[in-house]
């Protein structure tokens, strides 16, 4: 089984870089609106993920 913190790193790691590509496809011309919506569904499942699943490690 994987360990939790390579699980929760990568997530993190998920998040991230979805987060970054969408704002990236935001500031170019022309914008790629079903791009960005898939890497902020992305984002918004792997953080809905990360919050289910170790939200009472905090």
């Amino acid at each position: 089984m994987i360990p939790a913190i390579l699980v929760k790193i990568a997530l993190i790691i998920i998040m991230v870089r979805c987060v970054y590509v969408a704002v990236t496809e935001f500031n170019g011309f022309p914008k790629h609106w079903f791009d960005i919506l898939f890497y902020l569904s992305v984002a918004l499942v792997a953080l809905s993920y990360y919050l289910q699943r170790f939200h009472r490690l905090f």
